[in-house]
């Protein structure tokens, strides 16, 4: 297996066919189509199958084709960060992940603040739910990202930034007249919309409301952010989770936050990379920069949490 033929499969994967795969990579289609079968030779699967639109990857095909980016992603952070290192100003892309619930605060903060201070730094943004934040950057598939409790992940490196609260948040007759604080028994008593238990969020919800012996009204259970935003649009029930929180302000469908507390829940927010995997040059200079704007935000207010020392020292 070498690096041409990792590059033809993804190309034909991506294109879809052999004939632009190989218009894509400027050598003709018999010398692609060798490239693929000497592949399935080696390893012994077939990686391709004819459709009505062209080819499509197999089960097997799918596997590798995971490997095969990765490999040369790595191949390219590994060329830009010896390039790097001989050069005065960092320079490259770096790919971070960032839950959707802070991407409106961090990313075009951090855009901005690479533009002033690091212009050759590109940033690909791979935005999702915390779990899914986790996930690329435990298995390598990004360089860093901003993660929450990175204690339960393997084979990760990460700085403890923020310790941030919950909210109970939703329209004004499920959160109720009352302003201020909630208990947490009173808060899991609302009729609640949540992601499951894959989620961390969920998980640190479940323990504490566990620890409090109170019970989840739990109306509504749904993972997508679209989603979640708009059963609480609705106001057909409310959502316990951090603030940012991935629903914004609207005036045709008011909203109100309560901070929980008696017990509080609070949430430890890490930068995180992979243990394996050192960083290059141009990621050193992102995490310094979303580490500053983490806290900036903190402090600011548009985060509700509290900076952890290390992260401030």
């Amino acid at each position: 297996m070498d690096v041409k033929q990792l590059h033809s499969l993804v190309a034909v994967f991506e294109e879809g066919s052999f004939s632009a795969a190989a218009q894509r990579l400027n050598i003709v289609q018999p010398a692609l189509s060798q490239q693929i079968i000497g592949l399935e030779k080696e390893l012994g699967v077939q990686l391709f199958t004819r459709t009505n639109r062209g080819v499509a990857a197999t089960r097997h095909g799918q596997r590798l084709l995971n490997h095969a980016r990765l490999i040369l992603r790595q191949m390219e952070i590994a060329r830009n960060d010896l390039k790097t290192s001989m050069e005065s100003e960092p320079a490259g892309e770096v790919i971070i992940a960032l839950p959707v619930t802070v991407t409106a605060i961090l990313a075009p903060r951090l855009l901005l603040w690479l533009e002033r201070h690091y212009p050759r730094i590109t940033l690909q943004i791979v935005e999702g739910l915390s779990s899914e934040s986790g996930h690329v950057v435990e298995t390598g598939k990004v360089e860093l990202g901003v993660i929450p409790n990175a204690a339960e992940l393997e084979d990760v490196e990460s700085i403890p930034v923020l310790r941030e609260y919950f909210y109970l948040i939703g329209s004004p007759d499920l959160v109720g007249p009352e302003r201020g604080e909630i208990s947490l028994a009173d808060a899991a008593a609302r009729p609640l919309v949540l992601g499951d238990r894959t989620h961390n969020l969920r998980r640190v919800i479940d323990e504490h409301v566990v620890e409090a012996g109170a019970t989840l009204n739990l109306r509504y259970q749904q993972n997508g952010p679209k989603t979640l935003a708009s059963i609480v649009d609705q106001g057909l029930a409310c959502i316990i989770t951090n603030f940012p929180m991935p629903l914004d302000n609207n005036r045709t469908h008011p909203r109100v936050a309560r901070r929980i507390v008696d017990p509080e829940i609070t949430r430890l927010v890490t930068v995180a990379w992979p243990r394996k995997r050192p960083l290059s040059k141009p990621a050193e200079r992102v995490r310094e920069g979303l580490i500053h704007l983490m806290i900036e935000a903190a402090q600011q207010g548009e985060w509700k949490a509290e900076v952890m020392p290390l992260a401030s020292a």
